[in-house]
């Protein structure tokens, strides 16, 4: 993979004289910037704002671009360290990759172009897919710049519990809802008059525990619809349609804060720093016997915990809740070269299987990873998987003089 590694050195040297650039040239003028909120404050990149008394807290981001999604190598790598931390022989997951790029008519010591070409074709099926078949982090190729055209604030964290109680207080989230006991829930699920809240969704799928209800840990339980409800909410309390569901350009911008390390706290992530799951598997009478590092949560944490924040000051962007975002994730990445570009796409797709990032509580580090992206359908739910919101930014007037 010599060749393959030589590119991937010359396009890290060239992004990153392209960012070096954008600082000096693009970065210092679009930090001069400065936006308006509804409140009338005026914010520029880094500020920390909230629109209303219940909104969330606000950072506003930089303009700029970045390099989104992973290289062959990168995907590779992390499914190998995958195995490795779960104390896993990863022989026959190197032989199944080989053998699934030779089915494709790939080198496997040269797979990057290979893969692009593949991709870029109209002959893919699932079958033969390595990203199905073999190793779900190629689903982070291609690696492409993006740039940031749209200006944007993003939440400083995820939505909790108590943000979105201020939504359900108002009417705005969760109408005609129920709240059930467990016993319940089964018949209220089939029936076309109920729909059980989150809370009931998550005590049914977690019987036992952990169940956060903390006010400050993410809200979990609810669909990629009910998050729209609740940014729509949102909108109706500022006035102005502003607030929405980020894209996976725009989130993984946001998650990397300027870094090109494998997480943005640099290419290693500790328990500290982020809520994940560190597990292992010793072979103990010819069976598998799994342990966890008793420094793992293993539940949500408030999203005040930790020492959370990237370089941004934007909190659990690795770890917790896993986040939804807008995009639509089935495939490859589609390169495209802007933030408005992503933001276009998906709009007339209301029910695709949507990217979700950030990895999560119950998860392995590599789950973390600011590339890692996993396809789930629009009406999913689950209590490990919550969201943030992003609010679009116009530019504030200029006085005369």
């Amino acid at each position: 993979m010599q060749k393959d590694k030589s590119e991937t050195v010359i396009r890290s040297l060239a992004f990153s004289f392209g960012l070096l650039l954008l600082g000096l040239i693009g970065l210092d003028a679009s930090a001069e910037e400065f936006y308006t909120t509804t409140t009338g404050q005026s914010v520029t990149s880094l500020t920390v704002f909230q629109d209303c008394e219940v909104c969330p807290e606000m950072v506003v981001l930089p303009l700029g671009a970045f390099e989104m999604g992973s290289t062959v190598e990168e995907a590779n790598a992390a499914r190998l360290r995958y195995f490795i931390s779960r104390n896993v022989d990863t022989t026959a997951y190197e032989e199944q990759l080989r053998q699934s790029f030779l089915r494709l008519g790939i080198d496997p010591a040269l797979p990057e172009e290979g893969l692009r070409q593949y991709y870029a074709s109209d002959n893919i099926t699932r079958e033969d897919d390595p990203q199905y078949s073999v190793n779900p982090a190629l689903h982070e190729v291609p690696p492409h710049t993006v740039s940031i055209d749209i200006p944007i604030a993003m939440g400083r964290h995820e939505v909790t519990r108590e943000e979105w109680a201020a939504c359900v207080d108002d009417g705005g989230c969760e109408k005609g809802q129920s709240d059930l006991p467990r016993s319940a829930y089964s018949s209220c699920k089939e029936a076309s008059d109920c729909i059980p809240n989150p809370d009931t969704r998550v005590r049914f799928r977690l019987p036992n525990g952990p169940h956060a209800t903390h006010p400050r840990s993410p809200m979990t339980g609810v669909t990629y619809y009910e998050m729209n409800d609740y940014t729509s909410w949102l909108n109706s309390r500022v006035g102005a349609d502003v607030y929405r569901v980020p894209t996976e350009a725009e989130w993984e911008y946001a998650a990397r804060s300027g870094t090109t390390t494998r997480f943005a706290q640099g290419d290693t992530l500790s328990l500290e720093q982020a809520n994940f799951m560190v597990s292992w598997a010793e072979i103990v009478d010819g069976e598998y016997v799994w342990d966890y590092d008793l420094g793992s949560a293993q539940e949500l944490l408030p999203v005040d915990d930790l020492d959370a924040a990237n370089a941004w000051g934007l909190r659990h962007m690795s770890g917790n809740a896993s986040e939804f975002t807008s995009t639509c994730g089935e495939g490859p990445h589609r390169a495209l070269a802007t933030s408005s570009q992503y933001l276009a796409a998906d709009t007339e797709r209301p029910d695709c299987a949507r990217s979700v990032k950030g990895g999560m509580y119950s998860g392995n580090v590599e789950l973390a990873r600011p590339a890692r992206r996993v396809a789930i359908s629009s009406d999913h739910w689950s209590p490990t998987i919550g969201f943030r919101v992003v609010r679009d930014m116009a530019p504030a007037q200029k006085s005369g003089r």
